[in-house]
């Protein structure tokens, strides 16, 4: 049967969304993502908790769609629980206004890519995952200072003023604009970059990074972020007029520096297959390649 999630159901529930994503979200941050806008399923047999679905907004997604996560324990496939949580999903979404749903698939699971695509999802995008361990000697090397064109340096947000956030917020809304990602979707609201940058309680303004020219030109920047496994690289970019410099890699290997010296001893990402330039910037410093997803997403209509 299905019911609503509760406390109760959080180790079983996380088993299950852990295996869905390939990822091995600790329970202490899994009880902390329990927000008004986290609504969670469970299917349950014979007093067991065997199927799991969360729909949520994600900000990688435009706001009138929604992430889902659903996953079937492997000795209860076949009972039409899956289905059962994807029509709940459906509802669900659709009684908050949203246009539709979207699912990450790991790229090795052609079988459940293959059950989705027949109930409707259809395929957006796919993403590469990777990862670096920062206790390799000699990652570094040269200092990021060093490899940066004359007259570009670079600094944190951590003495920051109100006008700074404001026109850092900017240049990341521009740029994301820019991204395989988000090219063609709407533009975040100012509102929407605050809270994922400046007000992102797992953001840290010392991880913060921006590239500045000369006459205080802002060409680039990165972000890291706090994590269950260390550090995610959230996001980095350059101006168009700046790049092939550099700078792409010299503000992550900035965050390299930083992250090691906070005694982070991993750090993971992710690039749309599209977005060749920075693959191939995260293969040179030393990235391994982790299992990928597609993005498969069902519209409402």
């Amino acid at each position: 049967m299905l019911r609503p999630y509760t406390p109760d159901d959080a180790d079983a529930f996380l088993a299950l969304s852990n295996r869905a994503s390939g990822q091995q979200v600790p329970l202490a941050h899994f009880l902390t993502d329990n927000g008004p806008e986290v609504r969670r399923q469970v299917a349950e047999v014979g007093g067991q908790v065997v199927g799991a679905a969360q729909v949520r907004p994600f900000a990688f997604l435009p706001p009138e769609w929604r992430q889902l996560r659903l996953s079937v324990a492997p000795g209860a496939l076949g009972q039409g629980l899956g289905t059962a949580l994807l029509a709940w999903a459906q509802c669900e979404a659709a009684g908050q206004g949203a246009a539709g749903v979207c699912a990450s698939v790991l790229d090795d699971d052609p079988e459940s890519r293959l059950w989705a695509e027949r109930r409707g999802f259809s395929l957006h995008a796919h993403r590469f995952a990777s990862e670096l361990d920062l206790r390799q000697s000699g990652l570094v090397g040269e200092p990021p200072a060093r490899q940066l064109p004359a007259g570009v340096t670079l600094r944190d947000m951590t003495q920051a003023t109100e006008a700074d956030w404001d026109r850092f917020e900017a240049l990341y809304g521009d740029l994301l604009m820019q991204t395989p990602d988000l090219a063609g979707e709407p533009r975040w609201t100012p509102a929407r970059l605050r809270a994922h940058v400046r007000d992102n309680p797992r953001a840290r303004p010392d991880w913060t990074l921006l590239a500045v020219g000369p006459d205080d030109a802002w060409l680039g920047l990165c972000q890291g972020v706090s994590t269950s496994i260390g550090i995610y690289n959230e996001f980095t970019a350059v101006v168009p007029s700046a790049r092939g410099q550099g700078l792409a890699r010299a503000l992550k290997l900035e965050l390299i520096l930083r992250a090691r010296q906070a005694g982070v001893v991993r750090m993971r990402t992710n690039n749309h297959a599209a977005n060749g330039a920075m693959l191939s910037v995260n293969a040179r410093l030393g990235f391994v390649p982790q299992t990928g997803s597609w993005e498969l997403r069902r519209s409402a209509r």
